[in-house]
């Protein structure tokens, strides 16, 4: 009895929806972008920083409507410009075909995307490391390989397919999505553990020089503003290594909302700390940090302790230099207002720990 050949998996019917779903969030990044836009260069006082973020920004805006346009091209072709005679599954064959020129165009944008918020991810590393280069080199070299794999599996996939080791384009891919998933994993790791450990230093910091274990950490709304923001593409990048190790047919169109997610990531975090959209944090717990950090009628000022001779006096209270307490600007590594240049959580950071009084 003869077998019958598997059935091609219905690549118009989840193209479609993919592109549907791309386009949405291709709409999300357009306020998103904006409110950037706006934070970065319109917003009273706005950091030097902002001309790196506004560049970066706009470069990754202007590839996610690339590829969304892309797409927008590739419907055309594939339900549109229909050759006539027709030849069976059209449309399904045409996505398949992952050689074609518009394919290609969006695999390559796709992965300077990707490439482009990856080193954000990585600046922002350095910045909140005072600018520790040294920190950064293994991080860089992990994404130069991370790009090799991934334009190299672009390139093959635009050429003749026939000639290569079976194999080796999803070999390619799993490397790929694995170097970049633990990139993205580490460094929000990093910057969230370095900006918790500069919180504590300065929470611990008592008006009379004396250490309070159980202060409220300053930093605890950009740290989980960075974890939430930096989880939403590194979920989809687990969702694509899964979706090829598991040969889903979702893997093709997954990358055109992957695409959209990679820019949304690093534009949340832009507009979530300038405008304050944080909500990381309990309400009950945001009351416990305003009580824990009003100490009597003294209260700590946003730049760096810095050691003085004997004491200096505030409302009354007095402020002792003791030697395991001078420069904590030193410890903590530079001063807030540097470390979270892009970071700046409008009302809640401002609110966690209170001007200091002239």
């Amino acid at each position: 009895m003869a077998t019958s050949a598997p059935a091609i998996p219905p690549f118009d019917k989840i193209s479609l929806i993919g592109i549907w779903i791309e386009t949405v969030l291709w709409g999300m990044n357009c306020v998103v972008f904006a409110g950037a836009c706006w934070v970065l260069f319109f917003k009273p006082n706005a950091r030097t920083n902002r001309w790196m973020l506004g560049i970066t920004s706009t470069l990754l805006f202007s590839l996610a409507t690339a590829h969304v346009a892309g797409s927008l091209r590739a419907l055309l072709v594939a339900f549109i410009y229909v050759p006539q005679p027709a030849p069976p599954l059209y449309a399904t064959l045409y996505f398949i075909d992952q050689s074609d020129g518009i394919a290609v165009m969006k695999t390559v944008l796709y992965d300077t995307a990707v490439f482009i918020q990856d080193m954000v991810l990585i600046w922002r590393l350095y910045i909140v490391w005072n600018r520790n280069w040294k920190l950064c080199v293994f991080p860089v070299i992990v994404e130069m390989s991370h790009m090799a794999v991934a334009y190299s599996g672009s390139v093959l996939l635009g050429g003749s397919t026939t000639d290569l080791p079976s194999g080796l384009l999803p070999k390619l891919g799993r490397i790929g999505w694995g170097l970049d998933l633990a990139l993205n994993v580490s460094v929000t790791v990093a910057i969230a553990a370095r900006l918790w450990y500069m919180g504590r230093k300065l929470a611990i910091a008592n008006a009379d020089g004396s250490f309070s274990h159980d202060a409220p950490n300053a930093y605890l709304v950009p740290i989980f503003t960075i974890i939430e923001s930096g989880a939403l593409f590194a979920v989809a990048t687990l969702v694509l290594l899964i979706l090829l190790v598991t040969s889903s047919p979702l893997n093709l169109t997954g990358i055109d909302v992957a695409t959209q997610l990679a820019v949304l990531a690093p534009l949340l975090i832009i507009v979530r700390v300038g405008l304050g959209l944080t909500h990381g944090l309990p309400s009950a717990y945001k009351s416990y940090i305003g009580t824990k950090t009003t100490v009597g009628s003294m209260s700590f000022g946003m730049n760096p302790l810095k050691s003085n001779a004997g004491s200096t006096t505030y409302g009354g209270h007095s402020q002792i230099s003791v030697a395991r307490n001078v420069d904590i600007s030193r410890t903590m590594v530079g001063s807030r207002e540097v470390v979270l240049d892009d970071f700046k959580a409008a009302a809640n950071l401002e609110d966690s720990v209170p001007a200091k009084r002239s």
